[in-house]
């Protein structure tokens, strides 16, 4: 799909120049463009990831390839607030929800990037989200089926999905369609063989560890390009259906058990349009999203059921235009002003109280953010590197909160071009959610909590829903990040990000702890002999919150061995190619096409009646050969599959692929808009610049008479759907090396404190004054990585949560707790049966099995107290009843 923004923040038709070598009488002027879709942008990318990468991951769609690369999206300036989406582009244009391409395949994407904080800004986002942009093939198109049956090793409760998606993305649009029903059973606390004292017999089989959940979900999607007045349109519908039971003990005598049964119907539209207006370009989003969840509630004393009923309505619509009006010695200035009106409202009805609530908030925003260049590496001021200054500021009108403020201003400092430093101050007011203010009112009965005051465990009700006296929250953040691409590590990007949060009037919703019940009193509901019997967790607000978090990450990906080396053309044995087919650097399969040659084969096999053997005398040696059995005969089986990619519309596709690029390296200049992001690797030294002497080679492959007779042949397989001429995932086929990718991150807490007054008192969280639920341990890491090789794959995943304290108050007979510190991993093995096999067609081309294993140690945080006992509200199956999670996954694309 064609999609033009402006050129010096997507990608372009100019041509930049990649290496200009001054001297020697043959030099050659090497020049490109980036991938349409791709960013140009000051800020260096936290992290890259090709097609070759994305097979890797094992995903079956975008969602799953950004669920692979979570390490590298969360956001350093965010870690404290609880992390937070990042902002997602499609070919470099902002979308109007994630629903717009979740459910797109993986074989669709070319490209991946992920940018630091500081690049939301140029699209009317805030600086603390970072930015993830998916480039897509320009042509592709799949129809593919999943099914998947999970559950845990010890039994309890098992989990299956289906799910069905066609996707086509042509040259002037993409129409997506996607299916999906999941599954999940019930899981009791008698399964796992957990009581609590103070319960009826049995009543353990009657309190649920897991609901029992189900939902459907239909999703489509259209895209469509204009290139002739360079307006893009897109549209997405979804209509989820979801239901869940859950079972909350017996009644208050004991005979009736207590159910909690839940519907949620929820109806999303949205759309983009995106198109330049004179020298500016305009992109305007819209999403609407119309909710019903209806609850019913089992009365404690076994009479009936209560209803809690919630309907939201969501409008948002944004206006974004970015331009670059003036022009400055190290650049231009890029000013993006960005409007929006929502129109956000929430309704609720509880047979429990006589009022019913309804909330609407209509907002009103307007924002304009300054990117202005200072320093040009190479150019003016070029001594000091490159230096650019970030400038935003806006408002926000809302109905019922008044005008609220934000600011924010940032420097961006790239001394060199592997190492970047930037540094970002985020000031601005924000409203409670309408969900924090208006849901309502669900009490949970039985549930099992530990009573710091008596150290016993106590079945308690607990009580959710909205406060409608929140009160704005000021936020003032510090963001400080370092970006270095390791010069001894291809492909390996090193990222810091150093944030200190300062928040005023900050919306909470609390846990249960001694420190909770210290600071708010009339939260907690005690008997007359002192027994917990009830806790509001409702939001509330805090006067202050304090904290400072260090993060880093890693991110690697890449071929294990060395390239493999390849003989000179006209070099035979050893396995070495056949005479004429290119070899060495920049070369590959198929570089010597021609299209004449192509053209007379393809005539041979198609003219010939079906069924019938074509004449084989006019085909060359090396391919002939290929289609012949053991005992030198034609092999029906390998003409039919022969027949198949040439008389189809891909061998046109890859025709026109090979021409291409033999033009782009031959003409003269040369020039690399024509090839395939990996065969311009291939051209690049260890210092990631174009190699002026592996250009020449390719030129002397590619462009000499023998090779445009066609004397180099077309490597046997041909094209797959979707592929971009170079296998399934692109690439290189000769080049066998198993590929790895590995992204790793880790936070350390500096600081978390509460000030619940001006004056206090002060709860230190790391030291065990949580005011929240559980601990807040000061380390955790999450970890991403994966081998390819040969159709096999394997994926790992890693958390870690460090040890962590809560006290439990001063009370005689108070305890406090240890949390231990855990870490679980999660593998994925599977198996592309097409690839393993050589099968390039029949039932095994496109299959894919899978097999998982969640928390392959079966490993579980433990808790106790001062006396080395673990409190039955901490059981480690009560923390995690599901541990060890196997599972299978079969999918199919057609």
């Amino acid at each position: 799909m064609a999609e033009e923004q402006d050129p010096r923040a997507q990608p372009q038709p100019d041509m930049e120049e990649m290496a200009v070598p001054p001297s020697a009488s043959d030099t050659i002027v090497v020049e490109g463009t980036r991938i349409r879709g791709q960013l140009f942008v000051e800020e260096k990318p936290i992290a890259e990831f090709s097609e070759q990468d994305i097979a890797a991951f094992g995903a079956s769609s975008i969602a799953d390839v950004i669920a692979a690369i979570e390490p590298a999206t969360s956001s350093g300036a965010r870690s404290s607030r609880g992390g937070g989406q990042p902002v997602f582009l499609i070919n470099g244009i902002r979308v109007s929800s994630f629903r717009e391409f979740r459910s797109y395949p993986p074989e669709a994407v070319q490209k991946v990037e992920v940018f630091p904080e500081e690049t939301a800004q140029r699209f009317g986002y805030s600086a603390d989200q970072r930015v993830v942009n998916i480039i897509l093939k320009p042509n592709f198109q799949s129809v593919s089926a999943e099914v998947e049956y999970e559950g845990p090793d010890r039994g309890g409760f098992t989990r299956n999905e289906q799910e069905l998606t066609y996707l086509r993305i042509g040259e002037k649009g993409r129409l997506n369609f996607n299916l999906d029903f999941e599954d999940s059973s019930l899981l009791t606390e008698a399964e796992r063989g957990l009581t609590v004292d103070g319960g009826f017999p049995g009543e353990e089989q009657f309190r649920s560890l897991r609901a029992d959940t189900m939902s459907g979900e239909g999703t489509i999607n259209y895209a469509r390009a204009f290139v002739e007045s360079g307006l893009s349109l897109s549209l997405n519908g979804t209509y989820n259906h979801s239901e869940s039971l859950s079972l909350s003990g017996l009644s208050n005598d004991g005979t009736v058990p207590l159910e909690r049964r839940g519907d949620v119907d929820t109806i999303s539209v949205g759309g983009t349009l995106s198109r330049p207006i004179g020298d500016w370009n305009a992109v305007f989003t819209n999403d609407t999203v119309r909710s019903l969840s209806t609850t019913e509630i089992d009365r404690f004393d076994g009479s009936g059921f209560d209803v809690a009923e919630s309907r939201t309505w969501t409008i948002a619509n944004d206006l974004t235009l970015t331009g670059y009006p003036i022009a400055l010695p190290a650049g231009d200035i890029s000013v993006t002003f960005k409007t929006g009106v929502d129109w956000r409202q929430i309704a609720s009805e509880d047979t429990r109280s006589a009022t019913d609530i309804e909330l609407t908030r209509r907002r009103f925003d307007a924002n304009t953010t300054l990117s202005v260049p200072i320093a040009e590496r190479g150019g003016a001021w070029g001594a000091i590197g490159g230096v650019s200054l970030s400038l935003s500021s806006g408002i926000e009108d809302l109905s019922d909160f008044g005008t609220l403020a934000n600011w924010s201003a940032g420097i961006n400092w790239q001394p060199t071009d592997t190492l970047g430093f930037s540094a970002t101050r985020i000031w601005r007011e924000v409203a409670p959610s309408l969900t924090s203010l208006g849901s309502p009112r669900i009490d949970e009965f039985n549930v099992p909590v530990f009573d710091y005051a008596t150290g016993d465990t106590v079945l308690a009700t607990l009580v959710t829903g909205g406060n409608p006296d929140l009160r704005a929250e000021t936020q003032a953040d510090w963001k400080f990040s370092a970006n270095w691409e390791l010069p001894f590590w291809e492909n390996a990007r090193l990222q810091a990000d150093y944030g200190i949060n300062r928040s005023r009037d900050v919306t909470a919703s609390p846990g249960f702890s001694a420190a909770f019940e210290e600071a708010f009193p009339d939260r907690v509901t005690r008997g007359t002999a002192g027994e917990l019997l009830a806790i509001d967790r409702r939001p509330l607000t805090l006067y202050e919150t304090r904290s400072r978090v260090l993060s880093f990450g890693l991110n690697t990906r890449g071929e294990i061995g060395k390239t493999p080396e390849r003989p000179e053309r006209g070099a035979q044995g050893n396995g070495g190619p056949p005479q004429g087919r290119p070899g060495g650097p920049g070369g590959g399969p198929g570089m010597g096409f021609d299209p004449a040659r192509m053209e007379a084969m393809r005539e041979t096999f198609c003219k010939a009646p079906e069924g019938e053997t074509p004449d084989l005398s006019a085909i060359p040696e090396m391919f002939r050969s290929r289609l012949l059995d053991a005992n030198g005969n034609p092999d029906p089986e390998k003409i039919a599959a022969a027949r198949a990619r040439f008389c189809g519309a891909e061998a046109d596709q890859r025709s026109q692929q090979f021409t291409a690029m033999r033009e782009a390296i031959c003409a003269e200049p040369p020039k690399l808009d024509g090839l395939p992001e990996e065969v311009l690797a291939r051209l690049k030294d260890e210092n990631g610049e174009i190699d002026p002497e592996k250009v020449k080679a390719m030129r002397e492959r590619m462009c000499s008479a023998q090779a445009a007779q066609g004397e180099g042949q077309p490597q046997q397989g041909g094209p797959r759907r979707g592929g971009g001429g170079f296998g399934r995932f692109g690439g290189d086929p000769s080049d066998t090396r198993p590929r790895y990718f590995l992204s790793l991150n880790h936070n350390i807490v500096l600081e978390n404190e509460v000030l619940l007054a001006e004056n206090g008192p002060l709860f230190d969280q790391l030291a065990g004054d949580v005011l929240g639920g559980g601990a807040i341990s000061q380390h955790s890491s999450r970890l991403e990585g994966g081998l390819f090789w040969q159709g096999y794959g394997l994926r790992l995943t890693g958390r870690y949560i460090g040890e962590a304290e809560l006290l439990g108050g001063d009370l005689p007979g108070s305890s406090d707790l240890f949390f231990s510190d855990l870490a679980t991993f999660d593998i994925r093995l599977f198996a592309d049966l097409g690839e393993v096999f050589k099968k390039e067609d029949g039932w095994m081309k496109g299959l894919r099995v899978s097999v998982l294993a969640d928390n392959v140690f079966d490993a579980r945080r433990t808790v106790t107290d001062e006396n080395g006992d673990t409190p039955r509200a901490y059981d480690p199956l009560r923390i995690d009843p599901v541990g060890r999670y196997l599972g299978v996954d079969i999918r199919k694309a057609f």
